[in-house]
């Protein structure tokens, strides 16, 4: 912690000799090139990339083209300081440390659900019609509550050009994946109308041929989003979008040494949102907006010699929101924004006794001052009131200071949360094959009765009756940075990070069953932090070649396993010599699945007049834990780490016909690299060809 505290010191010194030195005015001419570059997510205001203090990053739909990416996960994989963790439902986002059940995910500033077991799948988002995605790193939830402890995504799609515009895209290449999307629009002055659809289907792809069985089985999926907007006056507007998403899957398990199972598994996700704004003066601008988004999976898994039922489960999940949202400029340099809300979300699924509900409201307030036009100072805050858990408080302190034109400091302090969810508070499942059972909180003490009734409790380790009620896990986080553009050539951003977690939801056994499984349930437990420095460099070498890179340094620590091996209470066995050992400090590996050092460089050449791009990039991801092979709980031993790797993508395009059609060829990890026993969403080289037509009237 030192060094945050020497840095934050340091921090103030050398402001209060810039105050001293300060320059009248920036120059005009930067200020009109950061109007260019606009953000809303990390305000809910539109504000300049270079002045807004907190860590964002701004990804265009130009950069994602250039480069033939066409899936969310593509996208985010390639940033720095963002790992994407693969999962049996999914693959998710870290950020600064956390899991992905930590990250929110926007499409136009509306969360996404689905998160049957925390991770929400990101390949199920296409790209193809956004207009940006912006990325904010660390807590966010003094705007936008639970789930945006680690951060937020958000994708935010493209607004049509006045008349006649449309296109098609389309991508094809290993495993039979193909990529195809078609848009329209038309827009007056009054009014606009667009529409898009994709389809998206895969082959699938297996790691381990001799299995009989896919790593990933062939899908089929559809996404079909529709926005119209209607200008009643210069005063009022009124906008409608909606989003349909269905996929299809075929998918096949070896249940055991010779028998298979095999069925169809559906996935839908719908969401549809009007939105009336409404200007009362140039100051005072008012928006209302509601929300209702659905998401179900259906499986049903038969064994293949005899048709009989092997796994059927459902997930059925709704989510309700009505919100107003204020904005007041009450002078030229203090904007007050404010807003309250109310949700009611519902799940029914298979491993829950009953249809659960939640219930809350929110309020939130933030304040912008310019006190001189070099700094800029946000606070606010949210309150979150639950029918289920305590209230929660998430408050924020944000400031960057342009030290002159060309380099901007910022820090922030700030609280957020995460909401127990369904899983956590209501599921109720027992593996058929295994034999361990999963209470979440409020059905431990109703299991436990239960199967003590039917004679599977041999003892109880903790009485569900003394458990206490689950809250809200929390984190208070520090981010402190700088960007830094000298020349239209050279930009550099650095941000380091500290986030100090609290009342982190583990499982833990509360029971032993006859057969010698466990019954297990939900509690706070643990303290965690992580901490790191992440950093990233682009720099224009001569007008065609673009040269960049990034670096993170992480550490993620569970506070009680240092406390314990403080103590010398945590030990080891040697699996050479079987003798047992005292575990060091320097012995601990850290959470899981947390890598310590990441990198990546990237190479883009573009020659405007021949209209070819061609663009190289490699991460790498150093090695890190899965697993705990001596039994202590920990990682420790070099036998538990996966190995570090390197990813190199590339892509070749050319424009043709005045830069109305592009071909490309496109290739993922082009080293081929697999671990088949680990990292299930690497199928070794991925080769596409595409083509993109789009057109105006």
């Amino acid at each position: 912690m030192r060094i945050y505290i020497s840095l934050s010191l340091l921090t103030a010194l050398f402001v209060s000799n810039a105050q001293a030195q300060q320059r009248d005015t920036l120059r005009q001419d930067t200020a009109t090139k950061q109007l260019k570059e606009v953000v809303i997510t990390g305000t809910r205001t539109l504000k300049s990339l270079q002045q807004v203090p907190i860590p964002i990053t701004r990804i265009t739909s130009e950069e994602i083209k250039k480069k033939g990416l066409v899936r969310l996960n593509e996208v985010l994989s390639e940033q720095t300081g963002m790992t994407i963790l693969d999962d049996p439902h999914g693959q998710g986002i870290q950020i600064q440390g956390f899991d992905p059940a930590y990250t929110l995910i926007l499409i136009d500033g509306l969360p996404l659900i689905g998160r049957s077991t925390g991770i929400l799948e990101l390949s199920r988002i296409t790209t193809n019609n956004i207009d940006r995605i912006e990325i904010v790193k660390g807590p966010t939830s003094s705007l936008y509550g639970s789930e945006a402890m680690a951060g937020v995504v958000n994708i935010i799609t493209t607004e049509p050009a006045k008349g006649f515009t449309g296109g098609l895209a389309g991508r094809y290449g290993t495993n039979k994946t193909a990529d195809l999307g078609v848009n329209s629009a038309y827009k007056t002055d009054k009014f606009y109308i667009s529409g898009f659809v994709n389809r998206y289907s895969s082959g699938g792809y297996t790691l381990q041929p001799s299995s009989g069985v896919p790593t990933v089985s062939p899908f089929e999926g559809y996404t079909f989003n529709g926005k119209t907007a209607y200008k009643f006056d210069d005063n009022t507007s009124l906008k409608l979008s909606g989003r349909y998403y269905t996929n299809n899957q075929d998918s096949r398990f070896l249940v055991d040494a010779n028998r298979y199972a095999a069925g169809k598994g559906t996935e839908k996700d719908f969401n549809i949102a009007p939105i009336l704004t409404h200007r009362f003066s140039k100051k005072d601008v008012s928006v209302l907006q509601l929300y209702r988004s659905t998401y179900k999976t259906n499986s049903d898994i038969r064994y293949e010699d005899n048709g009989a039922v092997y796994d059927q489960t459902y997930f059925n999940q709704t989510f309700n929101r009505g919100e107003i949202q204020n904005d007041y400029a009450i002078a030229d340099n203090i904007k007050l924004t404010a807003g309250a809300g109310g949700q009611y979300e519902t799940v029914e699924a298979t491993r829950y006794t009953k249809q659960q509900s939640f219930t809350s409201g929110y309020g939130y307030f933030q304040a912008d001052w310019l006190p001189v036009k070099q700094l800029d100072i946000i606070a606010g805050g949210r309150y979150d009131v639950h029918s289920v858990y305590k209230s929660q408080f998430s408050p924020k302190l944000a400031a960057s200071y342009a030290l002159s034109p060309k380099l901007t400091i910022l820090g922030s302090v700030g609280r957020g949360y995460k909401a127990p969810d369904f899983r956590q508070l209501y599921l109720n499942f027992t593996n058929a094959e295994v034999g361990y059972s999963v209470f979440g909180y409020e059905e431990a003490a109703a299991g436990i009765q239960r199967l003590q009734q039917e004679g599977q409790i041999e003892t109880v380790l903790i009485d569900p009756s003394t458990l206490k009620r689950l809250n809200a896990e929390s984190s208070t986080s520090f981010n402190f940075g700088y960007r830094y553009k000298p020349t239209d050539k050279l930009y550099w951003t650095t941000n380091v990070f500290r986030n100090n977690i609290s009342n982190l939801i583990e499982t833990a056994a509360i029971a032993i069953k006859t057969n010698g499984q466990s019954v297990f349930s939900y509690f706070n437990l643990n303290k965690v932090f992580t901490q790191g420095i992440e950093t990233d460099l682009s720099y224009q070498l001569f007008k065609p070649l673009q040269v960049a890179g990034g670096f993170q340094y992480l550490e993620a620590y569970d506070q009680d396993v240092l406390d314990q091996i403080k103590a010398g209470k945590v030990f080891t066995k040697d699996p050479e010599t079987n003798l047992t050992k005292v575990i060091k400090r320097s012995d601990y590996g850290g959470l899981l699945g947390r890598s310590k050092y990441t990198w990546n460089v990237r190479v883009n050449y573009l020659d405007e007049k021949t209209g070819i791009n061609a663009s190289v990039r490699a991460i790498y991801r150093g090695r890190y834990g899965y697993k705990d092979s001596d039994g202590n709980g920990i990682v420790n031993r070099d036998d538990e780490y996966t190995k570090g790797y390197v990813l190199v993508n590339a892509s070749i395009s050319k424009m043709f016909l005045k830069d109305a059609i592009r071909v490309q060829l496109t290739a993922q990890n082009l080293l081929n690299y697999k671990d088949s026993l680990v990292i299930l969403n690497l199928p070794g080289r991925l080769v596409y060809a595409g083509l993109a037509y789009n057109f105006s009237k």
